[in-house]
């Protein structure tokens, strides 16, 4: 009876369609499924965990490593894919080290050049300096052996009264460089009319003559001048043996001569001049291509005298300094100019002188070489507005006759150039007394004279200044041709002074 009812009890309640409460009635099975569930969820959480776990914490060469299969392995696709990543590794690995080391190489090549090049710098300056060293050094040497050389001989030729051939072309040599025997002829020939000149002076017997002489006033031109007869007599002597020595050794023109040829240019250079002298050569240059320079060098050193005979028709010329006395040496007193006026004239019988700081400006040459033929010179230049009495020291008429009273009233002559010609007119009344005056110590550059004037409102009085050879030249042309310059002063454009803008240029021929 009892396992009926439950048994009915179970059948209808199913039939019924009620609930079934299991848990309450069955709850082993209940609490079997809810562990179970549990553990696969532990389970699957650790599983996570341990695979987290183990990936974070696997090597960086692990992570890049490909899963590869057992039948990759047996193909040999697996061993060819990871010996191609071992062989990029290793390329890119030894590219990076070549790079480096090129670069390190290319580093160290640079320092090893900039030292290199450094050092051939630095050997280059230690070599100029040195070749500039011994290049200063042998100038001095040349210079000092030139000028013992220059000493040596003025006082063999002083002593004697004759010149001696070998000392004669050795300082030719030593000193111009001739380029053949003819222009080793003429240098020789100047040095030896020169020396002949030089023979004629005594700057001991002038200065004694200087300090007999009284001392004056003359400022008032209608005073007469006294004048010493012994010292009269010796300048006349002078000039008298000058005309002879220079004859001797001179083309002499016949009077009425008639040239076509322009009178060979003639200057002179200094240290000082040079610059002026290279202006003058570029215009000659230009409008006398195929006319000859001749330049007496005064004091120019190996280097410059080098570069003005380089210049296209240059010929330089020698002026011995060395063969003369002290006083000529001062070249601010132009004792220089009628020696060396007179010594081109003896080699060319016809020559053109131009005072350095003057260019030729245009080719109105011609006319004024036909108008010196008669009567032998032709001064270029212009009259001044003051007087050769305002600018002559009184001295100088101890030496030179002179009407003071036409002097006070005629214009001075300011030179430019002079066209002279080489006849015994020209030399008895005008070449032998400037010569004569130019040795003359005291005749030329008188105690006292000075270049700075001071004029007065007529320019006529004496302005306490003195104009040297100019001065000279002045009083012995209007003692000869007249104080009235018309035959032989002419006024043109012909010269022009040189202006401080303008720039050389003058054409090179030859090294």
């Amino acid at each position: 009876m009892i396992r009926r009812k439950a048994k009915e009890y179970s059948v209808s309640s199913l039939e019924l369609g009620g609930t079934s409460e299991f848990t309450k009635h069955v709850p082993m099975k209940k609490l079997r499924s809810m562990k179970s569930v549990k553990y696969v969820i532990l389970i699957a959480l650790g599983f996570l965990l341990h695979s987290g776990y183990r990936f974070l914490t696997k090597p960086n060469s692990e992570r890049e490593i490909i899963d590869i299969t057992s039948e990759d392995l047996v193909n040999g696709d697996a061993i060819d894919y990871l010996k191609n990543s071992w062989d990029d590794e290793e390329t890119k690995f030894a590219e990076e080290r070549d790079s480096n080391v090129k670069a390190k190489l290319s580093d160290h090549a640079k320092k090893v050049l900039e030292n290199q090049n450094a050092k051939k710098i630095e050997s280059v300056k230690i070599k100029q300096e040195t070749k500039k060293t011994k290049t200063v050094k042998n100038s001095e040497e040349k210079r000092q052996t030139e000028g013992v050389a220059l000493e040596s001989i003025a006082k063999q030729l002083r002593e004697s009264n004759h010149l001696n051939k070998q000392i004669k072309d050795s300082v030719v040599d030593v000193k111009f460089h001739p380029k053949n025997d003819l222009e080793r002829k003429d240098l020789k020939n100047e040095m030896e009319i020169e020396n002949r000149i030089a023979e004629l002076m005594d700057d001991e017997e002038d200065s004694q003559k200087a300090d007999q002489m009284a001392v004056e006033d003359y400022n008032d031109p209608q005073k007469p001048v006294r004048r010493d007869p012994k010292v009269q007599q010796e300048f006349q002597q002078k000039a008298e043996q000058i005309a002879k020595v220079v004859h001797s050794k001179s083309v002499v023109l016949s009077e009425g001569h008639h040239s076509h040829d322009i009178p060979a240019f003639v200057t002179a250079v200094s240290q000082q001049t040079i610059t002026q002298v290279e202006h003058l050569v570029a215009s000659i240059q230009y409008f006398y291509p195929q006319e000859s320079i001749y330049v007496f060098d005064l004091d120019l050193n190996d280097n410059q005298r080098k570069k003005l005979s380089s210049l296209c028709n240059v010929r330089m010329r020698g002026f011995w300094l060395n063969l003369f006395p002290s006083f000529i040496h001062d070249l601010s007193n132009f004792h220089w100019r009628p020696l060396i006026i007179q010594t081109a004239l003896a080699e060319f019988a016809h020559i053109t002188w131009i005072n350095p700081g003057f260019k030729v400006s245009s080719t109105a040459f011609t006319e004024f070489v036909h108008r010196s033929e008669e009567p032998g010179i032709l001064v270029i230049g212009q009259s001044a507005d003051y007087s050769t009495f305002a600018v002559t020291h009184p001295k100088m008429y101890k030496y030179l006759s002179v009407d003071r009273t036409e002097l006070f009233k005629s214009p001075h002559i300011e030179m430019r150039a002079m066209i002279i010609h080489n006849t015994d007119v020209v030399m008895n009344n005008f070449m032998k007394i400037l010569t004569a005056c130019a040795v003359e110590e005291h005749c030329l550059s008188p105690v006292g004279a000075a270049p700075d004037c001071t004029f007065d409102v007529t320019g006529r009085e004496y302005a306490n200044c003195h104009r040297h050879d100019e001065s000279a030249i002045n009083i012995i042309l209007k003692n000869w041709l007249g104080h009235k310059p018309v035959d032989y002063l002419v006024k043109s454009n012909f010269l022009q002074p040189i202006n401080k803008f303008d720039r050389a240029n003058p054409k090179f021929c030859k090294e």
